[in-house]
């Protein structure tokens, strides 16, 4: 989870800074309005770093992660719209998407694998 909020926080950092560093305006499609104006990787972050404290909470840690794909996937379908798939696959802010997923599947299965370790250590005391 720690990487998904690095790579978020990169993006909000190549965003928001100087013309110079920041990332083109074709970078993102027409989802780079949801970044620039309602705090995408912002909101994102801030749901991640909540969702690592509460370790304590395995069902609660789950459940938000599910949620998490629900903005990813209208995301992803955002930045096809109103583009040729040649040029959204061009984009290289597309890796984002892919390697948000992958991280986030990722993180439910070992949270899934503990609380079945955990289960299991129930099971023999």
């Amino acid at each position: 989870m720690l990487l998904l909020v690095l790579i978020n926080f990169l993006i909000v950092i190549s965003i928001d800074s100087t013309k110079e560093f920041s990332l083109p305006e074709s970078y993102f499609g027409n989802f780079r309005q949801y970044i620039n104006d309602y705090f995408f990787s912002e909101l994102f972050i801030l749901i991640i770093l909540i969702n690592v404290f509460l370790f304590k909470y395995l069902k609660i840690q789950l459940i938000i992660l599910k949620l998490l794909f629900i903005p990813l996937f209208f995301g992803i379908l955002n930045f096809f719209d109103e583009r040729s798939i040649i040029s959204s696959f061009k984009d290289p802010c597309l890796i984002y998407f892919f390697l948000s997923f992958f991280l986030i599947f990722i993180t439910i299965s070992s949270i899934k694998k503990d609380k079945s370790k955990i289960n299991s250590l129930d099971r023999i005391r």
